[in-house]
């Protein structure tokens, strides 16, 4: 399928995901229960960001090395990183990840069922959710130093 139209048909899913998508105060599912492949490390009781990229999505390859450095500064203090790639096939999924350094745990959802179930307004959408399971902070999109600082007053008020 030509570049494009894959941008365009994951566009239109995403957007019509958004509409019944997870909000501020919601439980976040959990990977498992969405079907996604990959690494899924435990959550329960922790402070999670999940981080929902894209292997065409420019922004997202800025913002997985700013979520390295979170990660590396506040897993200590009992921080999880989560990426959630939502490519549809692992080839494009794995060729972004070799550019993009990073540590934390990364799981697909080669099949869109985490995407429809929470509904990410855009690519790169992260979610932060409290000990107790629910979404504390949502960022979407990516802008650099902002992002960042925003996230780590959100994890830090969290944590």
């Amino acid at each position: 399928m030509h570049f494009l139209s894959r941008c365009v048909l994951l566009t239109c899913a995403l957007a019509g995901a958004a509409s019944a998508g997870i909000g501020m105060g919601q439980a976040f599912p959990s990977p498992k229960s969405c079907g996604v492949s990959g690494e899924i490390p435990a959550t329960s009781g922790k402070v999670v960001l999940y981080d929902f990229w894209g292997s065409w999505c420019g922004p997202c390859k800025k913002a997985m090395p700013a979520y390295e450095k979170i990660y590396q500064k506040y897993r200590s203090k009992g921080l999880v990183v989560v990426g959630v790639g939502v490519d549809r096939e692992a080839e494009a999924a794995n060729r972004f990840l070799a550019k993009v350094p990073h540590s934390f745990p990364v799981c697909f959802d080669f099949q869109q069922k985490m995407v429809a179930k929470v509904g990410p307004p855009g690519m790169p959408t992260a979610y932060l959710v409290g000990r107790n399971g629910k979404v504390i902070h949502i960022l979407s999109g990516f802008h650099g130093r902002k992002s960042v600082a925003e996230l780590e007053a959100a994890i830090e008020a969290a944590l």
